[in-house]
């Protein structure tokens, strides 16, 4: 008798733990920022803080770590597209883009970022700067200060440090 009350009881103690947990793993508190984990569920990624609040849904295919790209930052991708969030837990950056490069790279507080094949930025507040209209963009200062050739359907002309298409005429 004393033994089938014990299997009962562990029977009880593992549905009840099994029907708390809620993540498939949880990594350690301090990894990405101090009082979140990160979290899997069903192959996706997000976050919990300290006190067991999901403070960022479980559905990122991967999220890197804040502050690689930019201050409280960390790069989501959602479906093999990339974004960002931020260190509050919100989307500042939709997925939408196909690669984001690194911030300050082509202009202070840009990024080069790509959309189906073609070339824009994004500025440090999260706004498209400069539409992915372009096929290629290059770096700014090569041909003139604060210009940088762009091409879009062979036809090749410049960009200013705002943003804008200059005009040659």
């Amino acid at each position: 008798m004393k033994k089938n009350v014990s299997i009962l009881f562990l029977g009880l103690v593992f549905c009840h733990f099994h029907a708390l947990a809620q993540y498939d793993t949880t990594g350690f508190f301090g990894q990405y920022k101090y009082d979140w984990s990160l979290v899997k569920l069903d192959n996706k990624y997000g976050f919990i803080n300290d006190k067991g609040k999901e403070v960022v849904s479980a559905i990122y295919d991967s999220i890197g770590y804040f502050e690689v790209y930019r201050y409280n930052w960390a790069l989501v991708k959602h479906y093999n597209k990339y974004g960002f969030i931020n260190d509050k837990g919100k989307e500042v950056v939709p997925a939408i883009y196909d690669s984001i490069g690194y911030f300050e790279v082509y202009r202070y507080n840009w990024a080069l970022v790509k959309h189906d094949n073609k070339y824009g930025f994004i500025n440090d507040k999260g706004k498209e700067v400069v539409p992915a209209i372009y096929d290629s963009i290059g770096y700014f200062g090569v041909y003139r200060d604060n210009w940088a050739l762009v091409k879009i359907d062979s036809k090749s002309g410049f960009i200013n440090t705002e943003g804008k298409f200059v005009s040659t005429k």
